[in-house]
């Protein structure tokens, strides 16, 4: 047995050979071969075992195939289902992206338009530094009237002082006359008295003359006849009583010219209370309107302050850190060059504005410096004249007699009188510069109150634009509040599609793994399909070898084994028998 075993094994090799050599034998021819090679009940149970176990191993790989092909169908699905979610989430993120974009114009647009509000509150700040501008020169030409109307003070106060003085000079000229009106009284009393005394002197003389030369009637005609017989008494007497009756007729003249005088200075002196009296109401117009002007200086000044505020809080608000935050990197060298050309244009305006300013007020310094230069010269001169004038009243009042000093007092009224009239011309001219200067001043409030309306309707301006940049600063928070929203749903989204991805690259790459696998399986399968069908002896260089045909020739195979098993034993029996 162990020989035919050895023998048929060795026979079964070389014929193993020849089907491996052969490049296309039949299967009948197969067969036959097999049919005549002897085999043993071994052999058969091991073939029978090993094509078992391959059927069992073809059946296992053909299960593994079918649930890998269904795998991989399920994987092709799975592929499809996340390539459709990706294609969707890339949709979502365009549409997000094109939302960001809309948004992000919305943002510009409201941009250009705050932009165009700062430029409209800078163009607005111009014309209020304007009206300031406006303010300060009426200011300025208020304070030169409060100075005109000091000047004008100052000098009614001279002018008080120079009525007070000549009030004194008037109560002095009152009491000379007084006592010139004394003396003439008691010149009157003189001239009764001489009078009477002539004429007891008359009645002596000729009682004188009569005594010696007899009776003689008391009449001058006689007396001068008597005095004319007498020679060196009677010509001393008349030129004595000569002598007497020129002063007493120069102290009546001087009498009648101090009365007409007196009467004079009472009636100048009514005449400039009066003018007094109408100066002193216009002052007190004046002062009243000086405290209009204080009260309306005030409210300048408190709408000054509101105004300096409003530019505080623009300066607050206006902050290119949030505006380039908003904007972003690449809009900064955009937003700092904008600011920097607006700050070079209003320096430069404002540069502009200043030297005119200077020029404007150098100007006028340079005029009020020429006028308080000729006023001092106009105030020395008069100093110097005042001196000189001192100087004579002292000279006079030194070098004159008392017949002197009734004439030196009447020629200080005359020059007190003109000067009086002088200063009256003075203050009515005074008077119609002040009027002249309180038409100006009527026209100044009426500016002024335009320039008040102006400041109302910038301010309502200016109110409106807070309200539109309240508004704007509105959208842009809540623009920006929906683009926050978009921009972490977006990166939810993106998030979410790369942990899909990611799931998907691996779940794909565990696939390509398997594929791998199977792909190797199916070369074994291959491999181990092309060994059986060699050892079948079949035809391999056909396109197309179906299984049925290979799992067919291997029943033929286990058929002929198991007749030949039969027939074997048979012969067996027959032997042993």
């Amino acid at each position: 047995m162990s020989r035919g075993r050895s023998s048929g094994s060795r026979r079964l090799d070389p014929a193993g050979h020849a089907a491996r050599s052969a490049s296309s034998p039949a299967p009948e021819e197969i067969y036959d071969r097999l049919l005549e090679v002897p085999v043993t009940r071994e052999q058969l149970h091991h073939y029978r075992n090993v094509a078992e176990s391959a059927r069992s191993d073809l059946a296992a790989t053909l299960v593994k195939f079918e649930c890998a092909q269904s795998e991989l169908r399920e994987l092709c699905k799975e592929n499809a289902f996340v390539k459709g979610q990706i294609v969707t989430l890339e949709e979502t993120v365009n549409v997000h992206e094109m939302e960001a974009k809309a948004s992000r114009e919305t943002i510009m647009r409201l941009v250009s338009e705050v932009n165009r509000a700062q430029k409209k509150a800078a163009s607005c700040t111009e014309e209020k530094d304007k009206l300031g501008q406006d303010l300060l020169s009426a200011v300025e030409t208020k304070e030169a009237l409060e100075r005109e109307v000091r000047l004008f003070q100052e000098r009614l106060l001279a002018g008080q002082r120079v009525w007070d003085a000549s009030k004194q000079e008037l109560s002095l000229l009152k009491k000379s006359s007084c006592e010139l009106e004394k003396s003439l009284e008691a010149s009157m009393d003189a001239t009764a008295a001489s009078r009477n005394q002539h004429s007891s002197f008359r009645e002596k003389v000729a009682a004188l003359l009569g005594g010696n030369w007899g009776t003689i009637v008391p009449t001058e005609d006689a007396i001068l006849e008597r005095i004319r017989e007498m020679t060196g008494q009677g010509e001393s007497r008349k030129s004595m009583v000569s002598q007497l009756e020129a002063r007493i007729s120069e102290l009546v003249e001087q009498l009648g010219s101090e009365s007409g005088f007196h009467q004079k200075a009472l009636q100048r002196a009514q005449k400039a209370e009066s003018k007094l009296e109408t100066l002193q109401g216009q002052l007190t117009y004046l002062e009243g309107e000086l405290a209009s002007g204080d009260v309306l200086r005030d409210n300048l000044d408190f709408e000054k302050q509101k105004y300096l505020k409003f530019l505080d809080q623009l300066s607050e608000k206006m902050k290119l850190d949030q505006m380039a935050a908003e904007l972003g990197f690449d809009m900064r060298l955009d937003v700092v060059l904008a600011r920097t050309e607006q700050l070079v244009r209003l320096e430069s305006n404002a540069v502009i504005e200043n030297k005119t300013i200077a020029h404007n007020l150098q100007r006028k310094l340079k005029t009020q410096k020429e006028r308080l230069e000729s006023k001092e010269l106009h105030v020395n001169l008069l100093r110097q004249k005042i001196a000189q004038l001192e100087q004579e009243k002292q000279v006079r009042s030194a070098l004159a007699v008392e017949r002197d000093e009734a004439n030196l007092t009447l020629r200080k009224l005359q020059k007190k009188v003109e000067r009086l009239q002088k200063e009256l011309r003075v203050c009515r001219d005074s008077n119609a510069e002040l009027k002249a200067q309180l038409a100006d001043t009527h026209e100044l409030k009426i500016k002024t109150l335009e320039q008040t309306k102006a400041i109302e309707d910038l301010n309502k301006s200016r109110d409106k634009l807070e309200k539109m940049k309240e508004k704007a600063e509105k959208k842009l928070m809540s623009v920006k509040s929906e683009l926050d929203s978009t921009e972490h749903e977006a990166k939810e989204d993106k998030e979410r599609a790369r942990n899909m991805v990611e799931a998907v690259t691996s779940e794909m790459k565990t696939l390509k793994k398997s594929l791998e696998e199977a792909e190797k399986r199916e070369k074994q399968l291959v491999d181990f399909r092309e060994v059986v069908s060699q050892k079948l002896g079949l035809n391999m260089t056909s396109l197309a070898l179906p299984d049925c045909e290979i799992i067919k020739c291997l029943e033929r195979l286990i058929h002929l084994h198991r007749h030949h098993f039969v027939t074997c034993a048979c012969l067996k029996d027959v032997t042993l028998g």
